[in-house]
């Protein structure tokens, strides 16, 4: 799903990013939802009691990009799996979220569970025995039709997004996965972003 930076905005790393949000007066929910390096599915699960289901929108292997493999920090021009999803609460699409994440050095079975689980990525890898980290956080207001029109909202609507690479790697220290995750969030959840920060 192709989504745009709204104009006006840029991604804006962690330490600006904290100062925008108390600008903002932000409720601290919604703080949470975008600063937070923590598990976003048990952030979700904890605040409404209800199990976070997974909704596969699109599955594809192809090249990354040069911008993607910068952000990465891997070679470029490699194979990657991009899986785009929506997290899903009692019925509600709450989170749009595409991973890309490199296949040079995955395991086999690995990547078969990661390409084709419905649990969200976080949960898949820690149940894979992998720990994971979250780095290179930032935020910004995105715009995108079609998940505007699939929220029932005006096509002009922006939405508030984070990125952040995500790292997982064996108890024992063994890197298993380096991916690259865009969640853009329903303004149910994240409330609106103003048109200009």
């Amino acid at each position: 799903m192709d989504y745009s930076i709204a104009p006006g905005w840029k991604w804006i790393g962690n330490k600006e990013a904290v100062g925008l949000c108390e600008r903002l007066n932000m409720p601290p929910q919604c703080r949470l939802l975008l600063l937070s390096d923590g598990s976003l599915t048990n952030f979700l699960e904890a605040l409404s009691g209800f199990p976070v289901d997974v909704e596969i929108k699109d599955h594809e292997a192809r090249r990354i990009n040069k911008e993607e493999a910068t952000y990465l920090e891997v070679l470029a021009s490699q194979d990657a799996i991009i899986r785009d999803v929506w997290l899903i609460q009692d019925r509600k699409k709450l989170v749009y979220a595409r991973s890309v994440f490199p296949l040079a050095g995955l395991d086999k079975d690995l990547l078969n569970k990661l390409s084709t689980s419905l649990e969200p990525l976080g949960r898949n890898l820690t149940e894979q025995g992998l720990l994971t980290f979250k780095d290179k956080l930032e935020i910004c207001a995105v715009h995108c039709k079609e998940i505007n029109n699939l929220l029932n909202l005006e096509p002009e609507a922006i939405l508030w997004a984070k990125h952040y690479r995500l790292s997982a790697q064996t108890p024992s220290g063994v890197e298993g996965i380096k991916a690259s995750i865009t969640e853009i969030f329903s303004p149910e959840l994240a409330g609106k972003p103003p048109l200009k920060w």
